[in-house]
């Protein structure tokens, strides 16, 4: 029988496959979540505690995490933490270490922490620059690479989740020149590891959110932007250009990357899961009026 053969047979049989329930446990797994103080990666986290994994929350924010951590035990689910600048690769070496050691190897990595803001391209220091790619595109090398390295060395195999952006496509808004730059690196960085660790069961999968009012976000709005750039005009129009006609959710990322990190994905990698509300699909130029064009 011929491998093509043998793969279709087992898996039609309805003895061999798994229940949805088992499908989407995560019972007995590792994950580490990072920027998991708020927003996507808080929303992330709990999701996979829901699902059974042992969380582990990473931030820089000490404070902010294990607040987090004490709000998730509050309604029952228990999460570890960990406060580590990602960009610096000795924290994040000695970060991984510690977790694998505790949880006899790393089985999902989200990698969520990123920062962003609003700033015309001739007019940006290149500090803004440099410093979006070392938390956004530094800082994502710097955690998947540690965390390959002890996923290989339990030979498992494990699920790497990058949260990259509808950026990662193209440009969302005026003055993120910066920002859509680390988000088109990782959508290379995702591709590529998935191609290089496909032969150790690793998969590695991106999520690209659309637009959310999540507190780093709501942040930029208070605080506004450089002369020249109207953030609240940007945002007001978005809802009215989204087919779905209302923002992402975290949670709308969270199950995503759910998914991502269970069995359910269990041959997909190399894949972006685009959670915009179908603000992709908009047309160049104007776009579906909420009559739905009537």
């Amino acid at each position: 029988m011929s491998t093509t053969e043998h793969t279709h047979s087992s898996t039609s049989d309805p003895s061999q496959l798994l229940a949805v329930a088992d499908l989407m446990s995560l019972k007995g797994r590792c994950a580490i979540v990072t920027g998991a103080a708020q927003g996507f990666g808080a929303a992330i986290a709990l999701r996979l505690a829901e699902a059974g994994a042992d969380v582990v929350l990473a931030d820089r924010n000490e404070d902010g995490v294990k607040k987090k951590a004490e709000e998730m035990a509050n309604i029952g689910y228990s999460a570890t933490t960990q406060t580590v600048d990602i960009f610096n690769s000795k924290q994040v070496s000695a970060m991984v270490n510690e977790v694998a050691r505790e949880h006899q190897g790393i089985d999902i990595l989200v990698n969520n922490a990123g920062i962003f803001s609003n700033h015309y391209f001739e007019k940006m220091p290149v500090e803004e620059f440099q410093k979006t790619l070392n938390v956004n595109v530094v800082g994502t090398f710097n955690c998947t690479q540690a965390v390959v390295q002890e996923m290989k060395a339990v030979g498992k195999g494990g699920s790497i989740i990058n949260i990259a952006s509808v950026d990662a496509f193209k440009p969302s808004a005026e003055g993120l020149a910066h920002y859509t730059t680390t988000k088109h690196a990782i959508a290379g960085l995702t591709r590529s590891l998935a191609m290089e660790l496909g032969g150790d069961n690793i998969r590695v999968n991106a999520v690209c959110p659309g637009a959310a009012m999540t507190e780093g976000a709501i942040s930029l709005v208070m605080a506004g932007a450089p002369a020249g750039i109207d953030v609240e005009a940007q945002w007001n129009g978005i809802v009215e250009k989204t087919p779905l006609r209302r923002l992402c959710h975290p949670d709308d990322v969270a199950k995503a990357a759910l998914f991502l990190g269970s069995e359910m994905s269990s041959f997909i990698t190399g894949a972006f899961l685009v959670v915009d509300g179908g603000i992709l699909v908009q047309p160049s130029e104007g776009y579906v009026p909420p009559s739905g064009g009537e």
